[in-house]
C-alpha cells in the first residue's frame, strides 16, 4: 500500500507555516508565539481549549470523510468526550463513527498507522488532524491538518514497531530500534528523528542500525527550530518524507521513523518510497 500525505494546514501558534519550512529549517517561531498564555495553568481542559481556539481554522479546511485526531497523551474520558463533541461540531461533514481519537502524544502517528493503511483503501478521503499543546517554555502549541491516500507511488510503510516505556530506563526504545534493524533489508538514506530534551531518548539505540547506516545517511531532526512538536511531529515527518525531490524518489530511497512519548509509547516504523 504507498500512501501519499498533504498538508491542509500547518500552524505554530497562530503562525501558518508550510511543511517546506519545516523540511529545510527555515521555519522560525515569531515572537508573539513565544509565551505560553497565563491563563494556560488554570486550564483544567487544555486540547479541549486549544481546538476550541483552532476550531474557525479548521472549520474552513473541507474535512470530510473519516477523520483521525492525534493528541497529547489524555487518559481524561470527560476532556477525550468533549473533544470529540467540539470535533463533530466544527467538521459537520464527519459521521461520529468516522471520528477516531489517538491519545498518544508523540506517538499518537504510528500508534494509528496499521489502521490509517487498512481505511486508506475503503475511505475517500481521509483526514489526519495533529494538535500539540504547549507545556514548557520556548513550547509551542500546534495544529497540522493532512489528507492522506492510496496512490501507484507513495510512502510504503513495511514494519512497524511497537513498544511501552514502563521506566526511564529506555529499554522500549532499543526494543523498537532493534527490531527496526532487524526487518532491514536494505541500506537507510534518512533517519527521519525528533530533537526534544537536552539529550534526545533514541540516542543510544542507533548503534543497532549500524548495518544499515553509512555517511551517506541523512538525519532529518524535525523540530530543532520548534521545539517539541507532539502528536503533530510524527504525521509532519511523513509529509516531508513525502517532499524528497524526484529523483531522490526515484533511487526507491528508504528509511526510517522513529517517535516516542516519554513515559508512554515509543513507536518506529520502517519505510521506502516506491509502487505497489
Amino acid at each position: 500500500m504507498a500512501l501519499l500525505f498533504q498538508s491542509q494546514l500547518c500552524m505554530l501558534g497562530d503562525q501558518t507555516f508550510s511543511v517546506e519550512q519545516l523540511a529545510n529549517n527555515t521555519l522560525r517561531p515569531s515572537e508573539k508565539n513565544e509565551l505560553i498564555p497565563q491563563t494556560r495553568e488554570s486550564s483544567v481542559l487544555p486540547a479541549h481549549d486549544r481546538l476550541t481556539h483552532y476550531s474557525e481554522a479548521l472549520s474552513e479546511c473541507g474535512v470530510e470523510g473519516q477523520v483521525y485526531l492525534l493528541l497529547p497523551k489524555l487518559s481524561d474520558k470527560v476532556e477525550l468526550q468533549r473533544i470529540t463533541t467540539l470535533l463533530l461540531s466544527v467538521f459537520q461533514q464527519v459521521e461520529p463513527q468516522h471520528l477516531a481519537l489517538y491519545p498518544y502524544g508523540s506517538a499518537s502517528f504510528l500508534m494509528a498507522l496499521s489502521r490509517i493503511q487498512r481505511e486508506v483503501k475503503q475511505t475517500k478521503p481521509l483526514w489526519i488532524v495533529a494538535l500539540h499543546v504547549a507545556d514548557a517554555k520556548g513550547d509551542h502549541d500546534s495544529l497540522v491538518v493532512a489528507r492522506c491516500s492510496a496512490q501507484k507511488q507513495g510512502l510504503i510503510f513495511n514494519k512497524i514497531a511497537i513498544d511501552l516505556q514502563l521506566d526511564s530506563s529506555n529499554t522500549a526504545v532499543s526494543h523498537v530500534v532493534k527490531q527496526l534493524g532487524n526487518s532491514c533489508a536494505q541500506e537507510l538514506d534518512e533517519l527521519m528523528l525528533s530533537t526534544e530534551g537536552n539529550e534526545p531518548v533514541w540516542l543510544d539505540s542507533i548503534q543497532f542500525l549500524s548495518p544499515w547506516v553509512n555517511r551517506d545517511t541523512s538525519y532529518r531532526l524535525i523540530g530543532t527550530t520548534t521545539g517539541s512538536l507532539g502528536a503533530s511531529g510524527g504525521v509532519l515527518k511523513a509529509i516531508c518524507a513525502c517532499l524528497q525531490p524526484k529523483e531522490t524518489h526515484d533511487k526507491n530511497y528508504s528509511g526510517i521513523q522513529l517517535d516516542i512519548e516519554r513515559g508512554g509509547y515509543a513507536v518506529g516504523a520502517t519505510y521506502r518510497w516506491g509502487s505497489e
